[in-house]
């Protein structure tokens, strides 16, 4: 710090001869750096998320180093400025069980930030269910992660809830396995109603055969026959497949002449003798 002050005599000349100007024009330094090393910080974690980090761990990684920098400037301009930092230390210190109590839940959400940042069940974009909370990962930050729903709200769950609760990622994997029931009338065919879930799933692409897709009888329920198939598919088409091919099995069954049952009551009327009984 000498050295520095030395410096800045020798270039400034009188202009900083008064002590507190002095002080003054240095914790004016310390701000501007603390600055550009923020903006060295936003640089530094756009290139690690093109090397390959996860864009959903962009905003803790810069709340959590950001934070730093703001308590290691404020510590040295207290300091330059004449304050005594080590007795806010120690008071800190001292005060750090009772602030520990009072904070235990945003502590409690910092901790799970990290884990979720380290442990990675997830990234950005990924569709997750967790609990009541569902949608798409935009990005984990200090205290909370903040999801995009379906409909396009969004949603801020703190970290805690997310990490206290089995957590469903829907995206992670390559590949899933699409289910599609339907419940066809007793009076029909299940091997004719199987035989055009087998024709349309062969005309279809983007079914995988290799886990073959299967085609069974699934229950006996009280107004239908249930007929399921089962085909894997990617990830990213799922819906759109699983949209199109409960439509397109209807349209099927209805020009086969394969009846979907309504839910049905079969009420039988009992003659009683007349008369005493």
């Amino acid at each position: 710090m000498d050295s520095f002050r030395l410096f800045l005599e020798t270039r400034f000349g009188g202009i900083l001869d008064h002590s507190v100007i002095q002080r003054l024009f240095i914790a004016l330094l310390l701000l501007v750096a603390a600055r550009l090393l923020l903006i060295f910080l936003k640089h530094v974690i756009n290139h690690a998320e093109n090397r390959g980090l996860d864009s959903s761990a962009k905003p803790l990684v810069y709340s959590l180093f950001s934070y730093c920098i703001y308590i290691v400037t404020l510590l040295l301009v207290l300091h330059v400025l004449g304050v005594n930092t080590a007795g806010i230390v120690a008071l800190v210190g001292a005060a750090s069980l009772a602030v520990g109590l009072a904070l235990k839940d945003a502590l409690a959400n910092i901790a799970s930030g990290l884990l979720l940042l380290f442990l990675r069940p997830f990234k950005a974009g990924d569709y997750i269910e967790c609990g009541n909370i569902k949608g798409n990962i935009i990005g984990i930050g200090l205290f909370n992660t903040t999801l995009r729903t379906l409909d396009g709200l969004s949603v801020s769950a703190p970290n805690t809830s997310l990490w206290g609760q089995p957590i469903v990622n829907f995206s992670k994997n390559p590949l899933r396995r699409l289910e599609i029931t339907v419940g066809i009338d007793y009076g029909d065919s299940p091997e004719k109603a199987l035989d055009i879930m087998r024709d349309v799933v062969a005309g279809e692409p983007l079914f995988m055969r290799k886990p073959e897709p299967q085609f069974f009888v699934s229950g006996l329920e009280d107004s239908a026959v249930n007929v399921t198939f089962r085909a894997w598919t990617r990830t990213q088409d799922y819906f759109n497949l699983r949209w199109k091919y409960t439509a397109e099995i209807k349209k099927r069954f209805v020009e086969e002449k394969i009846t979907i049952p309504f839910p049905q009551r079969v009420v039988h009327f009992v003659d009683r003798p007349q008369g005493p009984v």
